[in-house]
Order: structure tokens, then C-alpha cells, then sequence
């Protein structure tokens, strides 16, 4: 499958081309924050899961700690998921996005980073945000690497060989 570029000039992307990115980043983002929870704090991935559910669900939705790991997993996919969509849907519309996949995976993990600690999270937890630099900067580094470089290189490669023909 390729993508297409519709007469309005708006390319689209393959649902299982969005899957597989959605899947690696978000599995890259999970792997990351946990491995870095547990080098810094000692965390394990299993608390950091139930953390991700108790925040999203309320503290009080689950009490199985398996339950609430489970349901931690299927919360950040589903965020992960949504950032994805909404990369391929920004960059099938700009332009911009498309010239040049480091500094639109930086732009772009930096993003994600801003809308999720000031705005969603905030939100979610009822607290307002609290800049820390070196928490702000290890985060927003996570998401460039974890979501903005995977999700930058595959749709340059995808757009890259539809365009030169070769599959």
C-alpha cells in the first residue's frame, strides 16, 4: 500500500502504515519513560502503569494492581496512538513538515512533550503545571526520540517512495 495525494494536494497514508508507527512509538515512549523512572527513582514499570490508569481512569476506578497495569497499557497506546494520528494528519497537510525529518521530529516531540505536561495532564490530575527543567528537558527529549524521530522517518520514507515510484 502507498499513499495517495488526493487533487487538493492532501496526501493520505495507509491505516496500516499509521498502526505500525503508533505501535513502535508508543512502545518506544512506554520502554523509555519506565526505563527511565527506574533509573532514576528505582520505579518499576509495573507502578508506572498504574500510574498512567489512576491519572487517566481516576484513583479510584481500579483497585487490581494487574487491572490497573493493564488498563495504564491501553491508556498510553491510546495516547500514543492519537499523537501518531495526528502527525501523519499535520504532515500530509504541511508542507514544512515534509523538508526536513530531524527538526519536524524535534518540533514535533517538543510539541507532544508541551501539550501533554501543561495542558492534558493538568487537566487529567486537576493540578496546574509546574516547570522543573531537567524533568522538562529528559521528557521532552524522550518524546523526540521516542515519537517525533519514529514518526518523522516513516512517513518521509513512505512519502519518499511514493513519490519516486518504488515501493
Amino acid at each position: 500500500m502507498t499513499s495517495t495525494t488526493r487533487s487538493n494536494g492532501i496526501m493520505s497514508f495507509p491505516g496500516s502504515l499509521i498502526l505500525k508507527a503508533g505501535l513502535l512509538s508508543g512502545t518506544l515512549d512506554i520502554l523509555s519513560a519506565c526505563l527511565y523512572s527506574y533509573i532514576k527513582k528505582g520505579t518499576a514499570p509495573t507502578l508506572i502503569l498504574q500510574s498512567i490508569s489512576k491519572v487517566a481512569l481516576g484513583k479510584t476506578t481500579y483497585t487490581n494492581p494487574t487491572v490497573l497495569a493493564i488498563t495504564g497499557l491501553l491508556v498510553h497506546f491510546a495516547i500514543a496512538f492519537s499523537w501518531t494520528v495526528i502527525f501523519f494528519f499535520l504532515y500530509s497537510r504541511a508542507k514544512l513538515m515534509r523538508q526536513n525529518r530531524m527538526l519536524t521530529a524535534i518540533i514535533y516531540g517538543i510539541f507532544v512533550w508541551a501539550m501533554m505536561s501543561m495542558v492534558i495532564l493538568p487537566l487529567w490530575n486537576n493540578k496546574p503545571f509546574v516547570f522543573k527543567a531537567e524533568n522538562a528537558s529528559i521528557s521532552a527529549m524522550i518524546l523526540v526520540i521516542a515519537i517525533g524521530l519514529p514518526l518523522s522517518f516513516i512517513a518521509h520514507n513512505h512519502y519518499s517512495k511514493k513519490n519516486t515510484g518504488t515501493l
